[in-house]
């Protein structure tokens, strides 16, 4: 029998929460001004400035075919408004992006709201409201146009339409409709990305197993949108890559993805790290103050048989992904981001039985004074000098770039936005294991590296390094000509000794 706690809150409450969520996701945007991973521009924004505007530099994962042009046609969408609307050439290019994610953002927070609701009860809306805007690892990554953003928004969406055991009744077939429109939305979340598909394995698994007498359409509905989704995504890439609309040469990147990144393990190459990283490290970085009271959270929801009975499916969902993901050498905070809102809404749990009203205001205040800060050092401050020196460039006339940093370490033409002489270090993955890629080369010699570069775009008119490399590079880039013209704030501190320091711009004398 399922417990029905659930009342659904009226139209006018949705906009107005939405309409909070969407202000405090649009402060989020123009909060947001660092770089924190090289996708949000490599394979997002890089890509789709590419599609639309002819040029942006496509990294090795788009030769190999291993990702699909999902996630970067969205952002084309929103250059292609600004190239109709002639747009394009001022701030707008660089601020669109991020409020267009910001905007799924919002529609994450509200679904993560409407769940909490529909599995909890209506008691947990403001600790659920209070506890996904509070979240600094939101916050961070809320504005940024990665694909792991992307598949998060569309992932909790999805559940809130999907039929879960102990919460949707299953004697009555009326949750079959919800069911096909969280398929749609599930799908596109693996198309997105995916690995995605660990979730809407498990759950189909569930559902099956507990849909008695309506496995049959389960899985024939399953099937049909499956193969529907996956085809329109394999003719789009098809087109995109091969500029042809061929049936007879189908490029299927999920096959791709799988090839490269499993079979033959590329992924190793980008870092390995131990098998419980989630657990000692990812989880309680993610969580921060919130992990006692997510731990408290899942107390009291083990020893409330009814509460239990309603979000099992939940808990066994996010038990599944960390260990599934704890079993791939490498890991990175980005990739369990499609099971954060469920454990926030845990966590919410947790603050609601807490005590006494008294206790859970102490949290709040305790919880603003340790997540906000955070978000807004990592937000405005850590890793700005790489974003900031993009900007600087665009301004400047007619000129070629240097990039001598680890490789990915600022973003390109979609931030620079004009076609410019530009070249930096790459890092493809080797094909022999042993050997150095083209940035790991440099740092072991960079001046004899710079010396055998004339066939590269060398000398340029501007280099642009790291402090760290300065005492290194500094004598012999004088010698050829090139003085500091400008320097950029980048970080306090950084885990990669060679992106420590400020971001120095040295540019060829004129003298």
């Amino acid at each position: 029998m399922v417990l029905t706690i659930h009342q659904r809150s009226t139209q006018s409450s949705q906009l107005f929460i939405f309409g909070l969520c969407l202000l405090f996701r649009y402060i989020n945007a123009y909060l947001t001004r660092t770089y924190d991973n090289p996708d949000e521009y490599w394979q997002g924004q890089e890509v789709a400035h590419n599609l639309v505007f002819g040029y942006g530099y496509l990294t090795w994962e788009w030769k190999e075919k291993i990702r699909s042009f999902a996630h970067p046609l969205a952002i084309a969408a929103v250059y292609k408004f600004l190239k109709w609307t002639g747009l394009d050439n001022t701030q707008a290019l660089v601020a669109a992006p991020r409020y267009f994610q910001a905007t799924l953002a919002a529609v994450a927070d509200l679904s993560t709201y409407a769940l909490a609701k529909k599995v909890f009860g209506n008691h947990i809306a403001f600790s659920m409201l209070f506890t996904t805007l509070c979240s600094w690892f939101n916050f961070l990554m809320a504005a940024r146009t990665l694909s792991n953003s992307m598949e998060m928004v569309f992932t909790i969406v999805a559940l809130n339409f999907w039929p879960l055991p102990g919460v949707v009744d299953m004697t009555d077939a009326t949750w079959l409709k919800d069911y096909r429109v969280a398929l749609i939305l599930a799908l596109t979340a693996c198309v997105m990305r995916p690995t995605n598909g660990l979730i809407w394995l498990f759950l189909g698994v569930q559902l099956i197993l507990s849909a008695k007498n309506y496995r049959f359409k389960v899985i024939v509905n399953a099937g049909i949108f499956c193969f529907l989704i996956m085809l329109i995504d394999a003719v789009i890439d098809t087109k995109l890559y091969t500029e042809h609309w061929t049936l007879s040469n189908l490029i299927f990147t999920p096959f791709f993805f799988f090839k490269i990144n499993v079979v033959n393990n590329i992924s190793l190459f980008y870092g390995v790290h131990t098998w419980h990283w989630y657990i000692s490290q990812g989880i309680p970085a993610i969580f921060t103050t919130f992990l006692p009271l997510l731990a408290y959270g899942l107390y009291r929801i083990y020893h409330d048989s009814k509460i239990y009975n309603r979000v099992k499916s939940l808990l066994y969902l996010s038990v599944w992904v960390i260990i599934v993901y704890s079993l791939l050498a490498h890991k990175e905070f980005r990739f369990i981001f499609s099971i954060v809102p469920i454990l926030l809404m845990i966590t919410a749990y947790g603050i609601q039985q807490l005590g006494s009203i008294r206790w859970r205001k102490r949290t709040f205040i305790l919880l603003v004074v340790t997540q906000l800060p955070l978000a807004l050092y990592l937000s405005l401050w850590h890793q700005r000098g790489v974003i900031d020196v993009m900007h600087w460039l665009r301004t400047q006339p007619t000129i070629s770039v240097s990039v001598l940093m680890p490789c990915h370490s600022t973003p390109w033409y979609s931030i620079l936005h004009k076609e410019t002489p530009m070249w930096f270090l790459t890092c493809e993955p080797p094909l022999d294991p042993t050997s150095l890629d083209e940035s790991d080369t440099f740092y072991q010699d960079p001046v004899s590296f710079l010396q055998t570069q004339q066939d590269h775009l060398w000398p340029t008119s501007h280099v642009l390094l790291f402090d760290s490399l300065n005492p290194t590079l500094k004598e012999y880039l004088n010698q050829i000509g090139y003085v500091e013209c400008k320097r950029f704030f980048n970080s306090h501190f950084h885990d990669d000794a060679r992106r420590r320091g400020d971001v120095i711009v040295m540019c060829l004398s004129t003298e």
